[in-house]
């Protein structure tokens, strides 16, 4: 899996027992206010990160997020390729079929994007970079991957109501509302949130892309 580079970002794949890498994932995904947001526990030691990465992290279409340094500053700076965050794109989850397939006019519409050639993404970045315009950042160059590179039908995402920051973040990105749930039960942290869900088509993404350039 090759790397993916910004303006200020590189999202590279993540290494394997590599102390520094452990280190650096832990110092921002122990902040409860990271986790919980997307439905995994805080971390509670490198020696758990470091595993993590092993067996979670370290998978095809699994970015860990660096800032390169003309693109820091001073609060946002950090060793030189050490990760901040993740992002990823995967199958398409149980919980955004089941808004979809629960709802007769929503699969005629969105059934076919529920298969292999979709996917749905799952990102974070350590709370010290919010609202700096990072995760838009890597969350467009992951789109266009998804469809320049992998050729996907369409791309998925879904966020907590109570956590309408990344709901704003797939906005800015193009990705609209399709459907919301009630009460989804989210195992890792033994909690239940309301959910909502979103995508953005193939046709979708390059109608906007073109659209930007002729703008210009």
């Amino acid at each position: 899996m090759d790397g993916i580079e910004t303006e200020r970002l590189t999202l590279r794949p993540w290494r394997v027992d590599d102390a520094a890498e452990a280190a650096s994932l832990f110092r921002y995904a122990s902040d409860p206010e990271v986790g919980l947001r997307c439905g995994w526990p805080p971390h509670t030691s490198v020696e758990g990160s470091m595993d993590d990465i092993r067996n979670i992290l370290a998978v095809e279409n699994n970015w860990a997020i660096t800032i390169k340094d003309d693109g820091a500053t001073a609060e946002t700076k950090v060793e030189a390729d050490a990760p901040v965050g993740s992002i990823a794109l995967k199958p398409v989850s149980h919980y955004t079929a089941d808004v979809v397939t629960g709802n007769p006019e929503l699969e005629a519409r969105y059934g076919r994007y529920l298969g292999d050639e979709a996917l749905e993404l799952g990102y974070w970045i350590g709370r010290p970079f919010w609202g700096r315009g990072y995760m838009p950042e890597a969350l467009r160059a992951v789109l266009e991957y998804a469809f320049g590179t992998l050729r996907v039908d369409a791309v998925w995402g879904g966020h907590y109501t109570q956590n309408p920051q990344s709901g704003r973040v797939m906005s800015k990105c193009g990705l609209h509302v399709v459907g919301e749930s009630k009460q989804d039960y989210y195992p890792l942290i033994d909690r239940r949130y309301d959910g909502v869900y979103r995508i953005i088509t193939a046709d979708e993404w390059t109608s906007a892309r073109n659209g930007a350039r002729n703008a210009r």
